[in-house]
C-alpha cells in the first residue's frame, strides 16, 4: 500500500482522489467549538499533502503530521511554507507513531482508520490512546459503506468504534456525512462516511 500512495503522490494523482483546496468543513467547524486552548500540540494522523495540518498551525496550534510517504510529506512542507507556517513533519507509521507518550491535546483522523486493516486497528487504537493526554480528543472520519472501486477500505462503523476504542475512550454518536475533496465535490458526490468524536479517560 505505501508503494501505491507514493506513486500517486509522486504523479500526482491524488489531487484527482482525495484532495482538497480548503480544510474540511467538519474540522472547521470542531476547532470553532472545542475550545482547544491556543499553543496545544495537535497531530494530524495520516496527514497526507497536509492541507489539515496546514490549517491547524494556522489557528497557532503546535502541529505535527504524521505519514508514511515521503513524497506526501514533501508536498506538504511546500504547502506550509506557502502559508507561513510551521508544522512538524515526521514520516511514520501510525501504528508505531514518532510522538512522545501524554504529548497531544487533539489528533485528527480524516480517512485514516479506514485503511487499518481489522487486525491492526487494536494497535492503532492503542497508539492514539497512547500519544493523548487524559481528556485529549479525536476527530474521526471514515468510509461506512462499500462503494464501487473502495472495497480495500476497512469500514468505520459504530461496531468498529465500539471494538477497538471503548476501552481507553468515551465517545458520542457515529453520525453520517459525506467527506468531500476537489474531485468529489465537482462531481456532486463524496464519500459516505462516519464521523465521531472521542475523548480519552
Amino acid at each position: 500500500m505505501q508503494e501505491q500512495f507514493e506513486a500517486m503522490y509522486t504523479s500526482g494523482e491524488f489531487r484527482e482522489k482525495w484532495d482538497y483546496v480548503h480544510p474540511s468543513a467538519e474540522l472547521i467547524s470542531f476547532i470553532a467549538t472545542a475550545k482547544i486552548p491556543e499553543g496545544a500540540q495537535v497531530l494530524d494522523v495520516g496527514c497526507g499533502a497536509g492541507r489539515e495540518a496546514v490549517f491547524l498551525a494556522s489557528q497557532n496550534y503546535k502541529a505535527i503530521g504524521v505519514d508514511f510517504s515521503k513524497e506526501a510529506l514533501k508536498i506538504a512542507e511546500t504547502r506550509a511554507r506557502e502559508a507561513e507556517v510551521t508544522v512538524d513533519w515526521r514520516q511514520g507509521d501510525v501504528l508505531d507513531l514518532p510522538v512522545e507518550t501524554g504529548s497531544i491535546d487533539f489528533v485528527n483522523d480524516r480517512g485514516c482508520f479506514h485503511v487499518i486493516s481489522e487486525d491492526q486497528r487494536g494497535q492503532y487504537a492503542s497508539e492514539l490512546s497512547r500519544v493523548l493526554r487524559p481528556g485529549g480528543r479525536i476527530l474521526l472520519r471514515g468510509c461506512r459503506e462499500h462503494q464501487s472501486g473502495l472495497d480495500w477500505f476497512t469500514l468505520v462503523t459504530p461496531e468498529a468504534i465500539d471494538r477497538h476504542f471503548s476501552e481507553d475512550f468515551t465517545y458520542g454518536p457515529v453520525l453520517a456525512l459525506s467527506i468531500i475533496s476537489d474531485a468529489s465535490r465537482e462531481e456532486g458526490q463524496g464519500l459516505k462516511s462516519n464521523l465521531v468524536v472521542l475523548e480519552k479517560k
